[in-house]
């Protein structure tokens, strides 16, 4: 249960971050329209379950992002591949949330549906793994190198919380 847990953060945060990276960087409203948007935005990511653990890991990687100093291409490109990912994992996604769903609420599943969560874990991590590739891809060495120093400093600082 860690391991996938761990995994589906992971594909979550990841999927999650570059969407919010992208959009972080876009100019922001002030005022009664941009306090509605964030209210709207908290309530969906409340509707989504998300936890704050989750959320605390979508900030980290907001602000890895935010520091690599984008250009407006790379952001566009990494919004697409957001927009893609979610798009393409988001049958998946579903449901494997209803068998885990299933699990919570009836305490086991079948040997066919552990099976298939399984299954589904798998499918997931190779779309984060594909994800990943392509958000490397877009960035420039100089970018890939600041990025894997940021994610090191994450994971430290995350091994110390511990």
């Amino acid at each position: 249960m860690k391991k996938f847990l761990t995994g589906t953060g992971m594909i979550l945060g990841l999927a999650a971050s570059l969407g919010v990276a992208a959009f972080a960087q876009q100019p922001q409203q002030t005022g009664a329209p941009a306090i509605e948007q964030r209210q709207e935005r908290m309530g969906r990511m409340g509707r989504m379950g998300k936890h704050h653990g989750e959320m605390d890991k979508e900030r980290g990687h907001m602000k890895m992002f935010r520091e690599l100093n984008l250009t407006d291409a790379q952001k566009q490109q990494l919004r697409a591949v957001h927009e893609k990912a979610q798009q393409s994992t988001q049958a998946q996604r579903e449901e494997l949330r209803q068998l885990l769903r299933q699990k919570r609420q009836g305490g086991q599943l079948t040997a066919e549906q552990e099976t298939r969560a399984r299954q589904l874990r798998a499918e997931l991590r190779d779309a984060h793994q594909r994800i990943e590739s392509e958000v490397i891809a877009i960035l420039t060495p100089e970018q890939r190198k600041q990025l894997e120093q940021k994610r090191d400093e994450f994971k430290q600082h995350h091994r110390e919380m511990r």
